[in-house]
């Protein structure tokens, strides 16, 4: 392949070159960890571990009682 670069602006790089992670070798991991509190993680914990089935079954149970609820 051509080394010739694609752009002049801030893309500038040659067209067989990596991106990313995508490179032989080790990755790059010289960025900083990302700080996170005990509450995030717990919340986010019991958000993926939720069953989709079950979530949107109670949902369509809210919208059914609040439908009976504003028709009486």
């Amino acid at each position: 392949m051509s080394s010739e670069k694609q752009t002049e602006g801030l893309n500038d790089r040659p067209k067989n070159a990596p991106i990313g992670q995508t490179a032989d070798g080790l990755p790059d991991d010289s960025g900083r960890p990302v700080e996170v509190d005990d509450e995030t993680i717990e919340r986010t914990r019991r958000k993926l571990s939720d069953n989709p089935r079950e979530k949107l079954l109670k949902e369509v149970r809210e919208q059914e009682d609040a439908s009976r609820r504003g028709s009486e």
